[in-house]
Parts: structure tokens; sequence; C-alpha cells
């Protein structure tokens, strides 16, 4: 996907998710100065403020194969979140997610909407499968899993969470 999708919310706000550019840098750290600390915990898994200039080239610089990766701006052309997903090298099939969300952006479906046009691009390079670890606190995570396979997977037990003994759940969901 290289087009923008637009999402209307309400009547005043809507926002373009696309594929993230290079020139989305200072995009993504306004974004993250404008989470609360406990938003960059459960993302970051720590209250950091700065991505470093080598961070935020690994977010931005993808090649849309094995790093696919998008970026919700709103209708003022503030940024609202990301999505990204990663191949995991051991298993051509498997990519790991990460998603962050703009507090003042949360519970308006931005997330699930944005999970779905990853997966979409996901499958179309043929990773059929996420991953990836997340603090048991964070309850809007897991609510977000189990929206997604609710709703696009027939069969039960396409989600799979481990709880582990140190505080984070890992989680692995089928695509197809």
């Amino acid at each position: 996907m290289q087009n923008s999708i637009t999402l209307l919310i309400m009547d005043n706000l809507s926002f373009s998710i696309r594929p993230i550019r290079p020139d989305d840098k200072d995009s993504l750290q306004l974004a993250l100065n404008q989470m609360t600390s406990q938003s960059r915990r459960s993302r970051f898994f720590s209250g950091r403020i700065l991505l470093s200039a080598q961070e935020l080239a690994y977010f931005t610089e993808v090649d849309q194969v094995n790093h696919i990766a998008f970026v919700a701006i709103t209708n003022e052309l503030l940024p609202a979140g990301s999505i990204r997903c990663v191949r995991s090298p051991d298993r051509a099939n498997y990519a790991e997610l990460a998603i962050t969300i703009v507090d003042k952006y949360h519970h308006l479906g931005l997330g699930f909407r944005m999970f779905q046009i990853l997966a979409t691009a996901a499958i179309a390079q043929n990773i059929n499968y996420f991953f990836g670890d997340f603090q048991n606190s964070n309850t809007q995570m897991l609510k977000l899993l189990e929206k997604y396979n609710r709703s696009h997977l027939q069969e039960k037990g396409q989600l799979v969470v481990r709880h582990t003994s140190d505080g984070f759940l890992s989680f692995e969901i089928s695509l197809t």
C-alpha cells in the first residue's frame, strides 16, 4: 500500500494513515513528546522522552517488505500514532508488532484501523503472524489483539497470550 487512507472519526477530526517516510522523524519525536509517561512506558518499557538519531532512522527508513510501518496524521497535521512490524530473521512468515497511539487519540478506533491496515500489508508480504511482548498492565494492547482476533478470524485459538514471570505478556496472533 503506497497511498494514504483517510479515517473520519468525528466531524472535526480525521486521520490520514499512510506508509511511514524518512521525513516523518520530527513527527515521531513530537508524538513521543505528546504521550504521557505511562504511555511511553507501555510502548518503550521506559519513560524516555527522546529518540536517538539512529532510532529515528530505524523507525522511518523502512523497506515496506521486511519492516512495514504506517503513520497516522490528523487533519491538523499533528502526529497521532504509528504501527510497525519487523520480519523475524528466524521465521520468515512472522513479524514483531509495535504500535504507538498518542494519548488524546486513545479509544477512537485508530489503533484498530491501523492494525487492520498493517495486517493487510503484512499478508501481502507473506507475513502471516504477529508476535511481541507487552506489559501486563497494558490492557489496551490486549483488547486490541482480542478485537482483531474476534473480528477477523473464524477459528478460536488464533491468538495465544502467555504470562511471563517478569510482569510481561507475550503474544502470537495469526493474520490469516
